[in-house]
């Protein structure tokens, strides 16, 4: 991927993330959270074209230096890959799909945009994750993602009364009186 400017993240949700959450991902903080937040967006399949900026919050940045050396191992592509292949907040045919995930660079899809409005949603839900201390915002970040990946989060996972009505019987049901 070809990065052509610095990503800018504005919004109070970032600016209330990377400074309350800058302490934990202390290497690469923007980068770190941004990327964070990126598949957060991507796994939710929730974009977000701009979030609510306050007088108070201020704009951050990814640096096109830092995507461009942390992407030597092709992350974001493949972030980006998986994201246009499987979104349906998007409405292309496969074929389009395809093109823009393998083909050659298409330049009028601003392919950061797109990935961007997905790290958008990820910001909003981490910040809902953020505690009164660093360790509590820890904890919350950490059981929000096992919950996921043990598809214990109803937001993504979500039961049909089918589900839960199939298997419970009541306790008195079985009782003989």
């Amino acid at each position: 991927m070809d990065f052509r400017s610095d990503v800018v993240l504005k919004g109070a949700a970032w600016d209330n993330t990377i400074k309350d959450l800058g302490k934990i991902f202390s290497t690469r903080t923007n980068f770190s959270i941004y990327l964070l937040a990126m598949s957060i967006g991507i796994m939710y399949d929730q974009r977000i074209d701009k979030l609510e900026e306050t007088d108070e919050s201020e704009p951050h940045n990814v640096p096109r230096t830092v995507l461009t050396s942390q992407n030597m191992d092709g992350r974001i592509d493949f972030m980006f890959q998986a994201a246009i292949l499987t979104s349906q907040t998007i409405d292309f045919d496969e074929d389009k799909r395809l093109q823009l995930a393998f083909g050659d660079n298409d330049d009028t899809f601003k392919k950061m945009d797109f990935l961007t409005e997905f790290a958008n949603f990820g910001a909003a839900k981490l910040a809902e994750k953020i505690g009164t201390s660093n360790l509590e915002s820890m904890e919350n970040i950490k059981n929000f993602l096992v919950s996921t990946l043990e598809g214990r989060n109803f937001d993504i996972d979500a039961l049909s009364e089918e589900d839960l009505l199939d298997d419970w019987t009541p306790d008195f049901a079985d009782s003989s009186n």
